[in-house]
């Protein structure tokens, strides 16, 4: 008797009822905490050795490799390389040997820049002439990406990063989604734009939904630490909400603010000033951390970005040599313990 009811707890238990699924969004086991290192650089020989070196000596768990590739305009219907783009793919291996080195999760996010880009055109409004010729180079970008990723062990792939207007065309991202599972065994997410990760119709396919969180927090160049904060709580309410609904974890796979006076108002806009203002900075960073990082709902953040030297006359989104960057390293300290 005890047996069968012991066999019977087990299989209850083993068996997801139909119409039912397991809440993947709660109490996350590990929070994922990295910085990105973006290949902004037209030296092909550039060594990014050192700057991965730091972001491991700052304390992250994990680095985030941004990699960017071309096409002409908004319309172009062809994903492009540069003349001597041999060296920047070794050169991306070679992020991802010394990560390992350093023992760094890594995660890569490809984007697609506009090389002759005119007015205010970027990524987020590609609508190509021809839209299967376009899909045909994005997937065999992104094939390529993921048989480099399962090579050096890499744990995450971001499959798309902004493209906006090509959301809508969701057989295109689940057939490129299950071409990406073929060959990379690691998990896969989509970084969508602060402003349009709600119209997603293909998280079912993804391990995270990523999001580029440069939501824009107050309207004053001197915001108090309340205001960001409480900024910030209203809009985890909302992601958490969202979250929740779809079952799906959320990460931000890109976080950041310039050192400009300023940058909280508009933190996508890296031209918003010339004046410089660590302090803003610091305190845009610190308002995420007090809202977020104690969250027992929160599954990590990529913070942008480490490339630029950095130092108290940059006005760039990197947070080295500034303030901000002891805001940082007291969190991943914090997270290690």
């Amino acid at each position: 008797m005890l047996r069968n009811i012991i066999l019977f707890l087990c299989f209850t238990y083993s068996v997801i009822p139909s119409g039912y699924s397991q809440d993947r969004t709660s109490s996350p086991e590990e929070i994922i905490n990295g910085v990105t290192l973006a290949m902004h650089s037209f030296d092909y020989d550039l060594d990014y050795g050192e700057k991965v070196d730091e972001i491991a000596a700052l304390g992250a768990e994990w680095i985030q490799v941004n990699v960017k590739f071309y096409q002409e305009n908004i319309y172009s219907s062809r994903i492009v390389s540069l003349e001597g783009y041999d060296g920047y793919w070794r050169q991306f291996e070679e992020i991802l040997v010394r990560a390992k080195q350093n023992d760094l999760k890594v995660s890569i996010l490809p984007i697609i820049l506009l090389s002759q880009a005119q007015g205010s055109n970027w990524r987020g409004l590609i609508e190509p002439y021809d839209l299967e010729k376009w899909f045909r180079y994005y997937n065999k970008l992104i094939q390529r990406i993921a048989l480099l990723a399962e090579k050096h062990e890499v744990e995450m792939l971001t499959v798309g990063s902004e493209l906006v207007n090509l959301q809508q065309y969701v057989s295109h991202w689940e057939n490129l989604i299950e071409n990406v599972r073929e060959v990379f065994s690691g998990k896969l997410n989509y970084a969508a734009n602060w402003d349009a990760y709600a119209e997603l119709q293909f998280l079912d396919k993804l391990d995270y939904l990523g999001i580029s969180g440069y939501f824009d927090l107050t309207e004053s160049t001197s915001p108090s630490a309340w205001s960001l904060r409480s900024s910030w709580n209203t809009i985890k309410k909302q992601i958490l909400a969202f979250q929740k609904e779809r079952n799906i974890p959320i990460i931000f796979t890109e976080l950041g603010y310039t050192s400009q006076d300023g940058t909280n108002m508009h933190p996508w806009n890296y031209y918003a000033s010339d004046v410089v203002d660590l302090e803003e900075q610091k305190a845009c960073y610190k308002a995420f951390i007090d809202v977020w990082g104690s969250e027992k709902n929160f599954h990590g953040v990529m913070f942008y970005d480490w490339y630029a030297e950095g130092g108290p006359t940059d006005t760039g989104y990197t947070i080295r040599n500034k303030p901000a960057e002891k805001i940082v390293k007291d969190w991943f300290e914090q997270i290690r313990k």
